[in-house]
Protein backbone atom coordinates (compact mmCIF):
# COMPACT_ATOMS: atom_id res chain seq x y z
CA UNK A 1 0.00 0.00 0.00
CA UNK A 2 1.23 3.69 -1.08
CA UNK A 3 1.47 5.79 1.84
CA UNK A 4 1.36 9.58 1.72
CA UNK A 5 4.06 11.54 3.63
CA UNK A 6 3.59 15.11 4.36
CA UNK A 7 6.17 17.75 6.36
CA UNK A 8 4.39 20.37 8.75
CA UNK A 9 5.08 23.34 8.22
CA UNK A 10 3.92 26.88 9.71
CA UNK A 11 1.90 29.06 7.26
CA UNK A 12 4.06 31.94 6.99
CA UNK A 13 6.96 29.87 6.05
CA UNK A 14 5.19 27.71 3.45
CA UNK A 15 6.57 29.90 0.51
CA UNK A 16 10.12 29.69 1.03
CA UNK A 17 9.42 26.04 2.00
CA UNK A 18 8.16 24.71 -1.25
CA UNK A 19 11.29 24.21 -3.12
CA UNK A 20 12.39 21.77 -1.03
CA UNK A 21 8.64 20.44 0.06
CA UNK A 22 8.68 19.68 -4.41
CA UNK A 23 12.10 17.97 -4.31
CA UNK A 24 11.19 15.91 -2.10
CA UNK A 25 8.01 14.62 -3.49
CA UNK A 26 6.10 14.72 0.08
CA UNK A 27 2.99 16.55 0.42
CA UNK A 28 2.18 19.52 3.11
CA UNK A 29 0.39 20.39 6.42
CA UNK A 30 -0.08 23.61 6.84
CA UNK A 31 0.01 24.24 10.33
CA UNK A 32 -2.57 27.73 11.21
CA UNK A 33 -2.26 28.49 15.19
CA UNK A 34 -1.85 32.01 15.48
CA UNK A 35 -5.18 33.43 16.92
CA UNK A 36 -4.37 37.01 16.63
CA UNK A 37 -3.78 36.15 12.55
CA UNK A 38 -6.46 33.84 12.18
CA UNK A 39 -9.41 36.34 13.42
CA UNK A 40 -7.75 39.58 12.86
CA UNK A 41 -4.73 39.72 10.61
CA UNK A 42 -5.62 36.83 7.39
CA UNK A 43 -6.69 37.85 4.01
CA UNK A 44 -8.87 35.32 2.47
CA UNK A 45 -7.90 36.00 -0.96
CA UNK A 46 -4.03 35.66 -0.40
CA UNK A 47 -4.76 32.12 1.41
CA UNK A 48 -6.92 31.28 -2.08
CA UNK A 49 -3.77 32.36 -4.05
CA UNK A 50 -1.27 30.15 -1.90
CA UNK A 51 -4.01 27.45 -2.46
CA UNK A 52 -4.04 27.48 -6.01
CA UNK A 53 -0.56 27.55 -6.57
CA UNK A 54 -0.21 24.50 -4.10
CA UNK A 55 -2.96 22.85 -6.12
CA UNK A 56 -1.13 23.51 -9.39
CA UNK A 57 1.99 22.14 -8.39
CA UNK A 58 0.49 18.77 -7.28
CA UNK A 59 0.92 18.73 -3.36
CA UNK A 60 -2.02 17.62 -1.10
CA UNK A 61 -2.89 20.21 1.87
CA UNK A 62 -3.65 19.44 5.16
CA UNK A 63 -4.43 21.65 8.02
CA UNK A 64 -3.26 21.83 11.61
CA UNK A 65 -6.21 24.41 13.54
CA UNK A 66 -5.19 26.23 16.47
CA UNK A 67 -4.84 24.66 20.42
CA UNK A 68 -2.66 26.70 23.09
CA UNK A 69 -5.14 27.95 25.89
CA UNK A 70 -8.15 26.66 23.79
CA UNK A 71 -10.52 24.23 25.70
CA UNK A 72 -14.33 23.30 23.72
CA UNK A 73 -15.05 21.72 27.08
CA UNK A 74 -15.00 24.87 29.02
CA UNK A 75 -17.54 25.83 31.24
CA UNK A 76 -17.02 29.12 31.06
CA UNK A 77 -18.83 30.20 27.56
CA UNK A 78 -16.55 32.95 27.01
CA UNK A 79 -13.91 30.14 26.54
CA UNK A 80 -16.32 28.02 24.59
CA UNK A 81 -17.15 30.49 21.68
CA UNK A 82 -13.39 31.78 21.54
CA UNK A 83 -12.50 28.44 20.66
CA UNK A 84 -15.47 28.25 18.92
CA UNK A 85 -14.82 31.37 16.10
CA UNK A 86 -11.29 30.37 16.48
CA UNK A 87 -12.47 26.67 14.88
CA UNK A 88 -14.53 28.00 12.48
CA UNK A 89 -12.63 30.81 11.09
CA UNK A 90 -9.76 28.16 10.43
CA UNK A 91 -12.17 26.36 8.88
CA UNK A 92 -12.84 29.08 6.22
CA UNK A 93 -8.91 29.47 5.66
CA UNK A 94 -8.02 25.46 5.25
CA UNK A 95 -10.98 25.49 2.84
CA UNK A 96 -9.05 28.53 0.97
CA UNK A 97 -6.25 26.50 0.65
CA UNK A 98 -7.96 23.83 -0.46
CA UNK A 99 -7.05 21.19 2.07
CA UNK A 100 -8.41 18.04 2.94
CA UNK A 101 -8.32 17.69 6.73
CA UNK A 102 -8.33 19.78 10.12
CA UNK A 103 -6.66 18.59 12.80
CA UNK A 104 -7.57 19.26 16.17
CA UNK A 105 -6.55 18.51 19.86
CA UNK A 106 -9.51 17.30 21.71
CA UNK A 107 -8.94 19.73 24.68
CA UNK A 108 -9.12 16.77 27.03
CA UNK A 109 -6.65 17.29 29.86
CA UNK A 110 -6.86 14.44 33.01
CA UNK A 111 -5.85 16.81 35.35
CA UNK A 112 -9.07 18.48 35.05
CA UNK A 113 -11.28 16.10 33.40
CA UNK A 114 -10.55 12.64 34.52
CA UNK A 115 -13.29 12.50 36.78
CA UNK A 116 -16.26 14.59 34.88
CA UNK A 117 -15.01 12.82 31.90
CA UNK A 118 -19.25 12.23 31.24
CA UNK A 119 -19.71 15.96 32.08
CA UNK A 120 -17.22 17.51 30.02
CA UNK A 121 -18.21 15.28 26.81
CA UNK A 122 -21.63 16.92 27.08
CA UNK A 123 -20.28 20.42 27.23
CA UNK A 124 -17.90 20.00 24.05
CA UNK A 125 -19.88 17.87 21.98
CA UNK A 126 -22.17 20.52 20.72
CA UNK A 127 -19.19 22.05 19.78
CA UNK A 128 -17.28 19.24 17.66
CA UNK A 129 -20.46 18.73 16.23
CA UNK A 130 -21.13 22.18 15.24
CA UNK A 131 -17.23 22.08 13.64
CA UNK A 132 -17.66 18.74 11.86
CA UNK A 133 -21.10 20.24 10.09
CA UNK A 134 -19.36 23.09 8.98
CA UNK A 135 -16.24 21.25 7.82
CA UNK A 136 -19.56 19.07 5.93
CA UNK A 137 -19.97 22.29 4.20
CA UNK A 138 -16.54 23.63 3.31
CA UNK A 139 -16.10 19.57 1.60
CA UNK A 140 -13.59 19.23 4.34
CA UNK A 141 -12.75 16.46 7.15
CA UNK A 142 -12.16 16.96 11.26
CA UNK A 143 -9.63 14.87 12.40
CA UNK A 144 -9.11 14.59 16.61
CA UNK A 145 -5.91 14.25 17.71
CA UNK A 146 -4.96 13.24 21.02
CA UNK A 147 -2.58 15.40 23.07
CA UNK A 148 -2.97 14.23 27.12
CA UNK A 149 -4.88 11.63 26.44
CA UNK A 150 -4.04 8.33 28.08
CA UNK A 151 -5.96 5.90 25.79
CA UNK A 152 -7.34 6.47 22.85
CA UNK A 153 -11.17 6.31 24.08
CA UNK A 154 -11.50 9.94 24.14
CA UNK A 155 -10.81 10.51 21.09
CA UNK A 156 -13.36 7.67 19.95
CA UNK A 157 -16.16 8.97 21.63
CA UNK A 158 -16.04 12.71 19.80
CA UNK A 159 -16.03 11.09 16.83
CA UNK A 160 -18.45 8.56 17.19
CA UNK A 161 -20.88 11.74 19.11
CA UNK A 162 -19.92 12.85 15.07
CA UNK A 163 -20.63 10.13 13.21
CA UNK A 164 -23.04 11.35 10.65
CA UNK A 165 -20.43 13.73 10.11
CA UNK A 166 -16.89 13.99 8.22
CA UNK A 167 -15.25 13.60 11.62
CA UNK A 168 -11.86 10.87 12.01
CA UNK A 169 -9.29 10.24 13.85
CA UNK A 170 -4.90 11.78 13.96
CA UNK A 171 -3.04 9.35 16.12
CA UNK A 172 -0.36 11.35 17.15
CA UNK A 173 2.04 8.96 18.17
CA UNK A 174 4.86 10.88 20.20
CA UNK A 175 2.27 12.27 22.59
CA UNK A 176 0.33 8.46 23.39
CA UNK A 177 3.77 7.34 23.91
CA UNK A 178 4.71 9.78 26.35
CA UNK A 179 1.26 10.30 28.05
CA UNK A 180 -0.23 6.78 27.55
CA UNK A 181 0.99 2.92 28.75
CA UNK A 182 -1.34 1.32 26.24
CA UNK A 183 0.76 0.49 23.63
CA UNK A 184 0.57 1.97 19.82
CA UNK A 185 -1.27 -1.56 18.53
CA UNK A 186 -3.94 -0.65 20.79
CA UNK A 187 -4.43 3.23 19.87
CA UNK A 188 -4.72 1.82 16.25
CA UNK A 189 -6.81 -0.95 16.71
CA UNK A 190 -9.28 1.09 18.54
CA UNK A 191 -9.12 4.23 16.39
CA UNK A 192 -8.36 1.96 13.27
CA UNK A 193 -12.20 2.53 11.53
CA UNK A 194 -11.74 6.40 11.84
CA UNK A 195 -7.48 6.71 11.34
CA UNK A 196 -7.00 9.06 8.43
CA UNK A 197 -3.81 11.02 9.53
CA UNK A 198 -0.63 10.04 11.94
CA UNK A 199 1.74 12.61 13.46
CA UNK A 200 4.95 10.89 13.36
CA UNK A 201 8.43 12.24 15.50
CA UNK A 202 10.52 11.27 17.87
CA UNK A 203 11.03 11.07 21.52
CA UNK A 204 12.76 9.93 24.45
CA UNK A 205 9.79 9.33 26.20
CA UNK A 206 9.86 12.48 28.96
CA UNK A 207 8.79 15.29 26.50
CA UNK A 208 7.97 15.49 22.87
CA UNK A 209 10.88 17.70 21.46
CA UNK A 210 9.85 16.46 17.68
CA UNK A 211 13.10 14.72 17.47
CA UNK A 212 13.86 13.11 13.65
CA UNK A 213 12.88 9.31 13.70
CA UNK A 214 15.88 7.29 14.83
CA UNK A 215 17.04 9.56 17.32
CA UNK A 216 13.96 8.58 20.63
CA UNK A 217 12.43 5.31 21.59
CA UNK A 218 8.51 5.21 19.91
CA UNK A 219 8.40 1.93 18.40
CA UNK A 220 7.71 2.63 15.18
CA UNK A 221 8.02 -0.62 13.88
CA UNK A 222 4.75 -1.77 15.61
CA UNK A 223 2.41 1.38 14.69
CA UNK A 224 3.47 0.59 11.06
CA UNK A 225 2.85 -3.21 11.24
CA UNK A 226 -0.39 -3.00 13.43
CA UNK A 227 -1.92 -0.14 10.54
CA UNK A 228 -0.39 -3.28 7.85
CA UNK A 229 -2.38 -6.11 9.93
CA UNK A 230 -5.83 -3.78 10.28
CA UNK A 231 -5.78 -2.65 6.64
CA UNK A 232 -5.36 1.13 7.61
CA UNK A 233 -3.34 3.43 5.69
CA UNK A 234 -3.36 6.50 7.28
CA UNK A 235 -1.86 10.12 5.65
CA UNK A 236 1.94 10.56 7.53
CA UNK A 237 2.60 13.86 9.15
CA UNK A 238 6.68 14.66 9.98
CA UNK A 239 5.87 16.92 13.01
CA UNK A 240 9.51 18.51 13.12
CA UNK A 241 11.01 21.24 11.75
CA UNK A 242 11.57 20.91 7.78
CA UNK A 243 15.00 19.64 7.74
CA UNK A 244 14.68 17.08 9.98
CA UNK A 245 11.23 16.21 8.26
CA UNK A 246 13.76 15.77 4.74
CA UNK A 247 16.06 13.86 6.67
CA UNK A 248 13.06 11.45 8.31
CA UNK A 249 11.66 10.90 4.91
CA UNK A 250 15.22 9.98 3.49
CA UNK A 251 15.06 7.51 6.59
CA UNK A 252 11.82 6.21 5.40
CA UNK A 253 13.03 4.97 2.03
CA UNK A 254 15.65 3.83 3.19
CA UNK A 255 13.61 1.34 5.56
CA UNK A 256 11.00 0.41 2.40
CA UNK A 257 7.86 2.36 4.39
CA UNK A 258 6.52 4.24 1.83
CA UNK A 259 5.35 1.19 0.31
CA UNK A 260 4.62 -0.56 4.13
CA UNK A 261 7.59 -3.51 2.94
CA UNK A 262 7.32 -4.08 7.09
CA UNK A 263 9.82 -7.50 6.00
CA UNK A 264 12.63 -4.67 5.48
CA UNK A 265 12.69 -3.67 9.14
Amino acid sequence: MQIKYFAAVPYPEVSAALESITASEMHLEIEVLDPHWILQVCELPMVGKLGNTLRNKGIQVHVQGPFLDLAPGSLDPYIRDHTRNLFLRTLEIASHLQAKYITLYSGYNPLLHLGVVDQWMEVCLPLWRETAESAERYDLGVLISNLFEDGPEIQLRIIEGCRDLPCGACLDLAHAFIYSKKKLSTWVNTLREYLKLAYLNDTKGKDDKHLPLGQGKIPFKDFYNSCLKKGVKPDIVFKMPLEQALQSMKTVRKLGLGQYQMELL
